[in-house]
């Protein structure tokens, strides 16, 4: 590929991720000057005034609607020979279409579950697709034929949008278009080249069939929303309404915002107000609308089974087939989408309890809670209701993770939070729909199996928005309804809504402050089960019969918890800082297993909602971590000499007869004890540790080894003692089990008078013991950051690591150790760092180097 054409492509990628941003922020500024001519109040009084009669009228003809919308399952099941009940191709558009309506991509995350549940039902891919792929396609059809009529006998209407008039024109003329390409592509060869050759061919007379159904469809959403402007007293014409509702749902399509959301609002109440609606009615009419034909459906869809899209079945020709291709489907969404929604919808709840404490009460309520309520049980609730509302954002994210815990927790808060709507002001729709969700939640409390911390769960910035978000909508509400007026935070009256709304806000940033302590510090920590020392006995057992790598041994310190995979075939050792589950290099054991071993601890892992990462792990299994979905960082090299090839002859084994030659005439001797250790060497050790760490502030933990005198006693050491026979110098080792392949070192400590060289004997000392017992390789340690970023086209993680390789040595030796291991001549073995790509590899580094430190603590105190 060209530098053009990569730069072309560059430009486009961020054009679609650019795109949305700022359509969201026109949105936002369109609204912003819209919403100066809307009148809280009215709006208010204009809701109160329907009856509760016409309201369920409104809600059955949401459901009514969706239920029409689900008749292209029926037809698109009969028109590809699926055998499917009706009921049945009825039910799943009612789940499909109910989410898809606010949770939309224009029809992309309805077809995405569609495909997902035949699947999971036994329908073969390619016909799911095919299911999918006619439903998509005909339900534009409706909206297109609308366009054409509004473009023919109402073309004035143009001009009353707050778009500019080219546009518009240029919206309904790309969407009027698709009815005469549909029946083009679907019934002809014409056109049908590239990508849109996965177009389902069907018969003329089932494309014009799909073509009324959608004609109906869309007649009916119009309709519903002109019954909601009938309802409030608006004298306006059924045909003008729905001319409008065709152009503003053109322009809420063409958005890809969920729901049109803001574009198609902002539109429709222009439009409306060139027909003297004035913008408090036709905003309570959206409200309206937006709960009869959004609200509604979408919980009756997820009463049908939210868990029912639990499953991750998703074949890879799924992602590969033209027809999802064309639509951009993005298929990872669905996954667990019923359970976010019903996460997003209890945050919602929230808010809308919030908002419902910020509103005056109406005069009506307000004398009947006086004649049948005491006044502190008025006052109560309300402060009651913002605390509440508040919690349902942070218990929302615990349902996010399926915890159990945050389920319970949700289902109190929307019964407690329905009770206080009622006694606060006689709120019986937020109510109302507080309890629908408590049931819809119930209905699906098989889903929340995850065991967790809810104290812990709040530390992510779109549910700390969502939070934030909550507390504005009550401040702006509030400030409203009750400008600056000095009345007494403390004047407690039925009719006093402006100290109670004071009262309520104090109590809200209460609420935040309190949830922010709880959960924040606190950082997200799975609770993992440590082994015993019996269960440290039957690793060794287990490593003796199914073999070891270089870090094995480093799992007796007792500090990491074991998970043995693939039958016990396969074990790996990790340990947890913060919601990180990081493993010590590859899985050990049979070779087969190992692949499955990485499998199951990322699914172990993100069950419990945390992040999966394998640190040092080696070249030879970099696959299987690339096939599992990890991303790679290159840590530094390991130094290994060849033990096979090892001699002290030659010029260039120089340095190392050198250092058997110091150590000889500073009359320095070497020994090989094996285990136990009587006291008296015991005590010999820790003096030359003590004497070791010194000043430093701890000693590092994980992936090294530690003084433990348990830990010590399983392992042989190397001790170096000077002519006084004072032992001035050790190494721990660690062994390796069930083959002799590499001897490596664990702890190795000095005295601070030990005399020079000292350590370069203990080491051509143990190489040369390790080169009799028969070892193929000895292993020098890691040098850091070495061989990191050293090439043009490193990416620029690597290439800062590289700087910090060149340029760090004031903070840390790197080159200088890296020096230390060139001079032994060993073979160098890249070493890395395996982590899901959406993990920030900045943070997962300093949690890393936290875990190394022994925790965040000794960091911050050095």
């Amino acid at each position: 590929m060209s530098d053009t054409s990569v730069d072309r492509c560059s430009t486009a990628a961020r054009l679609r991720r650019f795109a949305p941003l700022l359509l969201i922020a026109v949105v936002a500024a369109l609204l912003l000057v819209e919403s100066r001519h809307v009148n809280l109040a009215a709006i208010q009084h204009a809701l109160a005034s329907v009856p509760p009669t016409l309201l369920g009228v409104l809600g059955l003809g949401g459901l009514f609607a969706i239920a029409v919308m689900s008749s292209y399952d029926v037809l698109a099941a009969r028109f590809i020979g699926l055998d499917r009940r009706v009921a049945t191709s009825l039910r799943l558009g009612m789940l499909a279409n109910g989410i898809n309506n606010i949770a939309s991509l224009s029809g992309i995350t309805g077809s995405g579950l569609r495909v997902l549940l035949l699947t999971r039902d036994g329908a073969a891919t390619a016909a799911a697709v095919r299911y999918a792929a006619l439903v998509a396609s005909a339900s534009p059809l409706g909206l297109s034929a609308l366009a054409w009529v509004t473009l023919i006998v109402r073309p004035a209407i143009l001009a009353a949008t707050p778009v500019p008039e080219l546009l518009v024109l240029i919206a309904l003329g790309v969407i009027a278009l698709y009815l005469p390409a549909y029946f083009a592509l679907a019934t002809t060869s014409l056109l049908r080249i590239g990508p849109l050759q996965a177009i389902e061919r069907i018969r003329p007379w089932q494309a014009a069939v799909f073509m009324a159904a959608s004609v109906i469809d869309w007649a009916i959403a119009g309709a519903l929303l002109w019954g909601c402007l009938a309802v409030l007293g608006a004298d306006v014409s059924p045909a003008a309404v729905i001319a409008a509702f065709a152009l503003a749902a053109t322009l809420g399509m063409l958005s890809f915002l969920p729901g049109g959301l803001g574009v198609f609002d902002v539109t429709l109440v222009a439009l409306l107000a060139a027909h003297d609606v004035n913008a408090a009615t036709a905003v309570a009419a959206l409200v309206l609308y937006r709960v009869a034909y959004y609200l509604v459906p979408l919980i009756v869809a997820l009463a049908l089974g939210a868990n029912e899209l639990r499953s991750t079945r998703m074949a890879e020709t799924v992602r590969t087939h033209p027809a999802i291709q064309l639509m951009a489907w993005p298929v990872g969404r669905v996954v667990d989408l019923g359970i976010r929604v019903l996460a997003w919808l209890t945050a919602a709840c929230g808010v809308v309890l919030l908002a419902g404490a910020a509103f005056p009460n109406l005069i009506a309520h307000t004398r009947l809670l006086h004649a049948w309520l005491p006044l502190g049980a008025v006052e109560a609730s309300h402060m009651a209701s913002v605390a509440v509302g508040l919690t349902l954002v942070f218990a929302a994210r615990g349902l996010s993770l399926r915890l159990t815990r945050a389920l319970w927790l949700a289902l109190g808060l929307l019964i407690a939070g329905a009770a206080f709507g009622l006694l606060r002001g006689l709120d019986w729709g937020t109510s109302l729909m507080l309890t629908a969700v408590a049931g819809v939640l119930w209905l699906n409390r098989a889903s929340f199996d995850r065991r967790g911390s809810l104290a812990r769960q709040l530390g992510e910035w779109q549910w700390l928005a969502t939070l934030a978000a909550a507390l504005a909508v009550y401040f702006i509400i509030g400030q409203a309804f009750y400008p600056a007026h000095g009345a007494s935070v403390f004047h407690f009256n039925f009719g006093a809504h402006g100290p109670r709304f004071l009262r309520g806000l104090m109590i809200a940033l209460i609420s935040v402050i309190v949830l922010m302590a709880w959960s924040w510090p606190r950082w997200p920590r799975p609770e993992l089960k440590l082994p015993t020392a019996s269960d440290l006995d039957a690793l060794i057992e287990w490593l003796g019969r199914h073999g070891s790598n270089g870090y094995s041994h480093l799992m007796l310190l007792g500090d990491k918890t074991l998970r043995y995979s693939a039958g016990d075939r396969a074990m790996i050792g990790f340990a947890a800082i913060r919601n990180r589950l990081v493993a010590l290099g590859d899985p050990v054991g049979d070779s087969e297993a190992r692949r499955a071993a990485i499998a199951d601890f990322r699914r172990f892992a993100e069950a419990a909602h945390c992040t999966p990462v394998f640190y040092q792990v080696g070249p030879d299994y970099l696959s299987d971590y690339l096939d599992h979905g990890f991303a790679l960082f290159k840590l530094g090299e390991i130094g290994r000499v060849d033990l096979v090839n090892f001699s002290m002859k030659g010029r260039v084994n120089e340095d190392k007869r050198g250092a058997i030659n110091r150590g000889n005439r500073l009359g320095l001797t070497f020994e090989m004890r094996e285990p136990p250790f009587d006291g008296g060497l015991m005590g010999e050790l820790r003096v030359v540790s003590d004497d070791w760490l010194g000043e430093k502030p701890a000693e590092k933990a994980f992936s090294l080894g530690r003084f433990d005198e348990r830990y010590i006693q399983r392992a042989p050491v190397a001790l170096v003692r000077d002519a006084d026979g004072v032992l001035v110098a050790f190494a721990s080792i660690l062994p390796s089990y069930g083959h002799r392949e590499e001897f490596s070192i664990d702890l190795m400590r000095h005295l601070e008078r030990a005399p020079g060289g000292t350590m370069d004997f203990l080491f051509v000392r143990l190489m040369q013991e390790a080169q009799a017992m028969g070892y193929h390789w000895f292993n020098l340690g890691m040098a850091p950051l070495a061989g990191v970023g050293d090439t043009p086209w490193a990416n620029t993680a690597e290439q800062l690591a590289r700087l910090a390789f060149e340029h760090g040595n004031r903070f840390y030796n790197y080159k200088g150790l890296r020096a230390f291991k060139e001079k032994w001549h060993p073979a160098w073995q890249s070493m890395y760092l395996a982590y899901p790509p959406e993990a920030g590899l900045s943070a997962l580094q300093l949690d890393l180097a936290a875990l190394v430190a022994g925790g965040y603590r000794h960091i911050i105190g050095r």
